[in-house]
């Protein structure tokens, strides 16, 4: 078996400074408290009564989608029991999710349990989802205690929940709750790690980099110079090489993790995909960092290579691909991902593209800072290649792209 995640939290856990352990939620009083309060059941107008579960929830939905939430509810608490349904009660949960009401979402759990209808990991998706759009200071504590609860209902939970549990942890800019959950998630089958867990990941890294990196030239409060600044200076960059040393070894496992599945794929286990929010997160830490520490902020052009390649046949004849394992392990990560999986959009809120201007952008500025013109034209080279019609240039690509080939016709002459 391929352990991915105990690799990873390996990798992760030496970093001290962001997985210090942390104790798990208390506040049961404030979430028992948000849990009384009461749903609507008025409405503004007269509506008719639906005694049907699907009615019902089609229903809700219709009236939903004028804006009238309350009233939305309202029709559902005025409805029979026995023309209501878990789904029903899922979707009054998830819209006052979206609402960024937790109180009122708590309440609709309570209320779905009182009528005998048991919760489901869709259930605790929308109310993890509530949590993470909450303003409450202690709605990270009622998602971890909401998750404690899933096993005393017999709900497993899912990657999707797990996801919007680390959304939540997000939200709140707790890395080491994030790194936690995920060097605890399985290394196959269904509820492996999806392209939305690595992401949430690398976001909250790339986030403690750059307040590792603020804190940098931030000037002391006391002002005074000498050993306690050189003290506090040292610490500081320690903690941006840890902190970034996870960025890159999440990266690292996703990509490990990624290749792994398409090469041996195994049943139940989805396949991992790729996209521009993710691999545009690595390179903007990548950036970020290469100022304070060039040995760091070039390994973005390790990102480069792997996830779309350097043309390495620049001015000869375009040597023809086999098919025999060796050239697809040479193929670049996302041509290999979205080979295998032609017309996939990823995940639920993956943006379904590779590479996109943005990323262009990245990637040839990080080329023209460590001055790696050549290096800049294979990879441009590489995405007409291999990517053709899924790449659009804008004006600014074609500007940084013209100013990476006269460069190196420089670099040329003075050689």
């Amino acid at each position: 078996m391929f352990s991915l995640c105990k690799l990873a939290a390996a990798r992760l856990g030496t970093n001290a400074a962001v997985t210090a352990p942390r104790q798990l939620h208390t506040g049961s009083a404030a979430l028992a408290e948000m849990k009384r309060r009461a749903l609507p059941t008025t409405t503004s107008i007269k509506y008719t009564i639906p005694t049907d579960p699907y009615l019902l929830a089609q229903k809700f939905r219709n009236v939903l989608q004028q804006g009238k939430l309350d009233d939305a509810v309202a029709i559902v608490m005025q409805s029979k029991k026995r023309d209501q349904s878990g789904v029903v009660w899922n979707l009054v949960i998830d819209a006052y999710a979206q609402d960024g009401r937790l109180s009122r979402a708590l309440r609709a759990f309570t209320e779905m349990r009182r009528r005998g209808f048991p919760p489901t990991p869709t259930t605790y998706t929308a109310l993890f989802k509530a949590c993470s759009l909450s303003n409450s200071e202690n709605s990270m504590d009622m998602a971890d205690e909401l998750f404690d609860s899933m096993g005393k209902y017999g709900v497993k939970p899912t990657i999707i929940s797990i996801n919007a549990l680390l959304a939540v942890y997000q939200r709140k800019h707790n890395v080491e709750a994030i790194l936690e959950r995920f060097n605890s998630l399985s290394t196959d089958g269904p509820d492996a790690p999806t392209l939305a867990t690595y992401t949430i990941v690398l976001s909250a890294l790339r986030r403690e980099l750059q307040i590792r990196l603020a804190e940098i030239t931030q000037k002391p409060e006391d002002g005074n110079a000498g050993v306690h600044n050189a003290r506090r200076m040292a610490l500081l960059k320690e903690h941006v090489h840890q902190t970034f040393g996870a960025l890159m070894n999440t990266w690292a496992a996703f990509a490990e993790d990624a290749a792994h599945r398409l090469d041996e794929p195994m049943d139940g286990t989805p396949p991992l995909h790729i996209d521009t929010r993710a691999i545009n997160t690595v390179l903007k830490a990548c950036h970020a960092v290469y100022k304070e520490n060039r040995a760091l902020g070039r390994q973005g052009l390790r990102v480069i290579e792997l996830a779309y390649g350097f043309d390495k046949y620049i001015g000869q004849n375009p040597k023809p691909r086999s098919t025999t394992a060796v050239e697809k392990e040479a193929l670049p990560l996302a041509l290999r991902i979205r080979r295998a999986a032609p017309g996939s959009g990823g995940d639920a809120g993956s943006s379904g593209a590779v590479v996109d201007s943005t990323t262009i952008d990245l990637a040839l500025e990080l080329c023209i800072r460590d001055r790696q013109f050549t290096k800049a034209v294979r990879f441009w080279s590489s995405l007409e290649t291999n990517f053709g019609p899924l790449i659009k240039p804008s004006k600014a690509n074609h500007a940084l792209y013209l100013e990476c080939l006269s460069a190196r016709l420089r670099q040329n002459e003075t050689a």
